[in-house]
């Protein structure tokens, strides 16, 4: 199965040029590539600038492996994280096929730059065929840069 992480996080940050320079550390950080970036200056602190990207894992993987493995990336960026168990689903349009998202939080990362992020495991089936994604960013398609 091939999975990615979807990530949402706010960085105090003044211009997408250094919020860009702290993705690309995130990366280096967690030896997983960014495959889209997208952001927006939060409304309610404009000191913070959101930005939604997506990384993704070695192809092949089982889910046990993916989860292990996001944990593992996770607390490269801050520890005392807030997780939700996984939730494993059929794809209600395709049953045969099954369905992960694995999610938590954190508000205080050890990342410097990085003031809260979120995280999502995801299967990648729907996005490999150019489904949508949204987040509170506005929709973006995934395999896109």
């Amino acid at each position: 199965m091939k999975f990615l992480i979807i990530w949402n996080a706010f960085f105090k940050v003044k211009n997408e040029e250094k919020a860009v320079r702290l993705i690309n550390q995130i990366e280096n950080r967690t030896g997983h590539s960014i495959v889209s970036k997208q952001f927006v200056r939060s409304m309610r602190e404009p000191s913070l600038l959101g930005a939604t990207f997506v990384s993704k894992l070695k192809d092949d993987m089982t889910m046990e492996a993916a989860v292990f493995e996001t944990l593992q990336i996770i607390n490269l960026l801050g520890t005392a994280w807030t997780v939700y168990s996984p939730s494993i689903t059929n794809d209600p349009e395709n049953p045969f096929e099954i369905l992960l998202s694995f999610e938590g939080f954190q508000n205080k990362p050890t990342f410097t730059g990085l003031a809260w992020v979120q995280f999502q495991l995801e299967t990648d089936t729907k996005h490999e065929y150019g489904w949508e994604y949204t987040s509170a960013y506005g929709t973006n398609f995934v395999n896109q840069l």
